[in-house]
C-alpha cells in the first residue's frame, strides 16, 4: 500500500464523533506522515499542520533543497494560491515557501507556508495574518478528499532522492 493510500485509509477510519484535534501518523515507501486534524467528513477535512519525514534522514544541502523547493511550486500549482521560495538558508539548510498572493479577507491574509528541512522533512501549514492586531496564527487547511490524496501524491513525488 502506498502512503497516500495509507494515509486516506487512516483519515477515512476516524470516527465520525471522534474529538478533535487529533494527530494520525502513518508510514511507508520510506516516508512518515503526521498530520494535526481538526476535522473529517465524507467530502472532506480540515488540518493544521502535516509534516512528511524521510524514515531514513538525508543529508540535502542548499542546491538540494532549493531543487526541491522548485520541484515543489511547479507541481502544487492547484491550491488556494500559488506558491513561490522565499528563501533558502544556506547556514541553516532550510527553505521557505509561501503563498505568492495571500488571500484577503478584511483585514486578514492567509497563506500556505512550506518549510523544508536538510534530513528530508517537509512542514505545510496555513497562517493568517491579521494587519490590524499584527498577530499571526495558524489557520486550518480546508480540503477534499480528492485534492488531498493529490496532495500527499505530489509531496511524495517531489520528495528529495537520497
Amino acid at each position: 500500500m502506498s502512503l497516500t493510500r495509507r494515509t486516506i485509509a487512516a483519515v477515512e477510519a476516524v470516527d465520525p464523533g471522534a474529538t478533535f484535534p487529533r494527530t494520525l501518523s502513518v508510514a511507508e515507501d520510506g516516508w512518515g506522515l503526521a498530520l494535526d486534524l481538526n476535522a473529517t467528513g465524507p467530502v472532506g477535512l480540515a488540518f493544521d499542520q502535516l509534516r512528511l519525514t524521510a524514515t531514513e534522514p538525508r543529508a540535502l544541502d542548499a542546491w538540494a533543497l532549493k531543487a526541491w523547493a522548485d520541484r515543489l511550486v511547479g507541481r502544487l500549482t492547484y491550491l488556494m494560491e500559488p506558491l513561490v521560495v522565499l528563501e533558502v538558508d544556506g547556514v541553516g539548510l532550510e527553505a521557505e515557501l509561501r503563498s505568492q498572493a495571500p488571500s484577503r479577507r478584511g483585514s486578514v491574509r492567509s497563506y500556505y507556508e512550506i518549510r523544508l528541512k536538510s534530513g528530508g522533512t517537509l512542514d505545510l501549514r496555513r497562517v493568517s495574518y491579521d494587519e490590524t492586531s499584527r498577530t499571526r496564527r495558524p489557520v486550518a487547511c480546508q480540503v477534499t478528499l480528492e485534492a488531498f490524496e493529490r496532495l500527499v501524491d505530489d509531496l511524495v513525488a517531489t520528495g528529495p532522492v537520497a
